[in-house]
């Protein structure tokens, strides 16, 4: 089966250098498996009817995780997406996603508590 992962991030500034660190559930792997580089996204800003593109980021693939780094994260909404394969069944639990500041740690954040996945062959 294929699933769709999203990541919803929101910022109440811009802040340069951040590091999105997204674990996945052991049954999950990425359909695209090559870092590089990932596109430029359109999105809504804050004034109503004006929209603007979100920068590129790079995206480095890992065995647990895959890592997303961009140079200016946008205020307001951002949403990362990622296609995934689910490669058996079983019962699984995911560490939950990190967004931090490289540059400043102090400025993190963690999503919620990490959801069970079910599935099945």
């Amino acid at each position: 089966d294929k699933v769709m992962a999203v990541y919803d991030l929101w910022s109440e500034e811009n802040r340069s250098f951040v590091r999105l660190a997204a674990p996945r559930y052991a049954a999950m792997r990425p359909l695209d498996q090559l870092s590089g580089a990932s596109g430029l996204v359109l999105r809504r800003l804050s004034v109503p009817g004006y929209m603007a593109f979100s920068p590129y980021s790079y995206r480095e693939v890992k065995a647990d995780r895959c890592n997303w780094y961009f140079d200016v994260l946008a205020e307001e909404k951002t949403r990362i997406t990622e296609a995934m394969v689910v490669t058996q069944a079983g019962e699984f639990v995911s560490p939950v996603a990190e967004l931090e500041c490289m540059y400043a740690p102090h400025y993190r954040a963690n999503a919620g508590s990490a959801a069970r996945m079910y599935a099945e062959p």
